[in-house]
């Protein structure tokens, strides 16, 4: 048997749907082959900040070592193209859903 239309603000808080990305969202057109694999690209671009942070500590501390010169040349060049991307990779998804998602991956 039906209950009838719930009565505005009867829910409980933090009821509903979690927010997967952080911020403001827009619907956008992309080649299927890229869509199925938007939060694989994501977690790459992740990944990917937190190596160059990585070898940017690594090379820092042993600047004075020739060995890390090449090292030194590839984190300048990643460097330089995730700063032209202009996207915060730490803030692409939302608190609550990137701590499900680490869990889900253990």
């Amino acid at each position: 048997m039906p209950r009838g239309v719930p009565k505005a603000g009867t829910r409980k808080p933090g009821s509903g749907r979690k927010k997967k990305y952080a911020g403001e969202v827009m619907q956008k057109y992309v080649p299927i082959s890229i869509a199925d694999k938007l939060d694989d690209i994501y977690q790459l671009l992740i990944d990917l900040e937190k190596e160059v942070d990585t070898w940017e500590k690594i090379c820092e501390e042993k600047r004075t070592s020739p060995r890390y010169e090449q090292a030194r040349k590839l984190v300048t060049a990643l460097r330089l193209l995730l700063n032209r991307l202009g996207i915060d990779a730490s803030g692409i998804y939302a608190q609550d859903n990137e701590n499900d998602k680490q869990e889900n991956e253990s």
